[in-house]
């Protein structure tokens, strides 16, 4: 009994076991296959092939995956091999249906691309690393460049090359960051190399903010608003700039308003700081008002007096001084004319009237102080007496 119970069993499994092994097989597919897949957009038929894309093969009832080998090739079992590394996701399919249609019927056969591959990109210049980066296919340039930690201050920002076989493309980076050109943001491809120049040095214009400090390509015709935006500055945080300070070669220094940076246009090699502080001219002597008042470049010492307020009585015009320097030194100044800078303190004397009037009243005192002393000794020793 209990023998005939375990042949039964024995028969039913080696069944099951038969029935299983004569079904079609279907393959395991990659894990890499399985992982997600990132996109810039939708993938065609005119996708280029190249070593590490995975495509999912439907045989009849066989479901595989295959990868394209390093030397492009593709290994089917028991069908053979075919080289689609350079071809199109159309051109492949072909090959290989041309390929399995040997063994399988053609018609109940699809190829279709399961994963896109990686590759490695090397990039050299002014970039925050240098060398050889993996990158995902569909990659383009504006995210490689901020996936390597983007450009060096000095990079030249307007000429980048992507070297392609024996093609150098020329991408403006402002013209994608700054002004929206996205026809510009190329998607890399397998094999590209990219350069970024250095500006040259003595060629250039330096914008210094508060926390940076970097270089843009001098060209003739730009004037310091494009410089500004050339440099990233309208991305940088809203700081509230009071002035900016220009410092040209040849030429003294001198300060605009942020108004003004449209219009003005600078020499190469010129230093640009930009300033969070207020910047005020300080007025005192014979005035109605002392004190400090904001700075404006188009003004003179005439406009801040009048600002002050001169008192024509005791002030006088002549011989108006402005004290400047971390170590204050008196300046002569022609009020109409000369230039005043942030932290100038104009000083205006008193008249001579005022000056004699002062000196007279100053002798009076004395005087009067000295009678009283007088007078208060005589009555202190007549009083002894």
């Amino acid at each position: 009994m209990v023998l005939s119970f375990s042949l039964a069993a024995f028969a039913e499994e080696k069944s099951s076991s038969f029935s299983l092994s004569s079904s079609p097989t279907v393959s395991n597919r990659s894990g890499i296959a399985l992982s997600p897949t990132y996109a810039d957009q939708s993938v065609d038929s005119s996708y280029v092939l190249g070593p590490g894309d995975f495509l999912d093969l439907v045989l009849e009832n066989n479901y595989v995956t295959v990868q394209v080998y390093p030397d492009g090739s593709v290994a089917i079992e028991e069908c053979g091999a075919v080289n689609v590394g350079g071809k199109t996701l159309a051109e492949a399919r072909q090959l290989i249906l041309d390929l399995v249609s040997r063994r399988y019927k053609r018609e109940y056969c699809y190829v279709q691309l399961a994963a896109l591959k990686k590759f490695r990109i090397n990039a050299m210049g002014a970039v925050s690393q240098v060398g050889q980066h993996l990158v995902e296919s569909q990659t383009r340039l504006s995210f490689f460049i901020r996936q390597i930690g983007g450009l060096v201050s000095n990079a030249n920002r307007e000429d980048i090359w992507v070297i392609r076989g024996n093609d150098t493309l020329h991408i403006d980076y402002n013209a994608m960051s700054s002004r929206g050109d996205f026809s510009a943001d190329i998607m890399l491809e397998q094999g590209d190399k990219i350069y970024v120049p250095f500006v040259a040095v003595g060629d250039n214009v330096v914008l210094i903010f508060p926390d940076s400090r970097t270089s843009v390509a001098y060209q003739d015709g730009r004037t310091l608003q494009d410089y500004f935006n050339l440099a990233g500055g309208s991305r940088m945080d809203n700081l509230g700039y009071k002035s900016v300070c220009v410092r040209e070669p040849g030429k003294p220094t001198r300060w605009i308003t942020m108004s003004e940076m449209k219009l003005t246009k600078v020499a190469p090699n010129t230093e640009v700081e930009f300033s969070i502080q207020e910047m005020v001219v300080y007025v005192g002597g014979a005035v109605t008002t002392m004190g400090k008042f904001p700075y404006d470049p188009t003004w003179h010492a005439i406009d801040y007096i009048s600002a002050a307020g001169i008192n024509i009585t005791t002030g006088s015009w002549g011989q108006v001084s402005v004290w400047r320097g971390k170590e204050p030194e008196a300046i002569s100044v022609k009020v109409a004319e000369d230039e005043i800078l942030p932290g100038d303190l104009i000083e205006i004397p008193r008249s001579r009237y005022e000056s004699f009037k002062d000196f007279t009243l100053f002798l009076a005192s004395l005087l009067t102080v000295i009678s009283s002393a007088l007078i208060v000794y005589v009555t202190y020793n007549n009083s002894k007496n």
